[in-house]
């Protein structure tokens, strides 16, 4: 009989401003501004090479334009390097960084709506051991600042053989 190889869900790392595993602090983020999440340590090998992400923006302080977007990076580190030399902590990041980072996606404005939530989700090949999310506001508003839950989500999804 064939072995079958199913995806197995592992427990995920989330980056928030509060409540989370890691820090990151998206709340207020300007427009054109760049915010770097804490540096979050996926573990020792051996460890899952794919993991499905989800990223959460949880609104706007105005009513924001259709078709501008908020993107989504990763800066992946063997612990001493960083890619685009973010940093291990929540801080503010650079423009200027985005292009030596992995860009992940884009979460495109679709309605001028200010409380409407932006989400997008991927999947990811990964075999770094440290990974920052790296966000850069490209729309014309800041991010919602007060009880704000917008948040990065990294699960591992290992191969698993049957």
């Amino acid at each position: 009989m064939a072995n079958k190889i199913k995806l197995s869900e592992e427990t995920a790392k989330t980056w928030t401003d509060t409540g989370g595993d890691y820090a990151m602090d998206l709340g207020g983020l300007a427009a054109d501004a760049v915010r770097v999440g804490a540096r979050g340590d996926l573990g020792t090998s051996p460890r899952s090479r794919l993991y499905a992400w989800t990223f959460v923006v949880d609104g706007f302080d105005t009513d924001p334009v259709i078709g501008e977007s908020v993107n989504l990076y990763l800066a992946l580190s063997d612990g001493t390097y960083a890619a685009g030399n973010v940093g291990t902590a929540d801080a503010a990041g650079s423009t200027d960084a985005l292009l030596n980072l992995l860009y992940l996606g884009s979460a495109i404005v679709q309605t001028t709506t200010a409380g409407d939530d932006l989400v997008i989700a991927g999947t990811v090949e990964l075999s770094h051991r440290y990974v920052s999310p790296v966000v850069h506001n490209a729309t014309a508003d800041a991010l919602l600042s007060t009880a704000d839950a917008h948040k990065f989500i990294l699960q591992p999804v290992p191969d698993e053989l049957q």
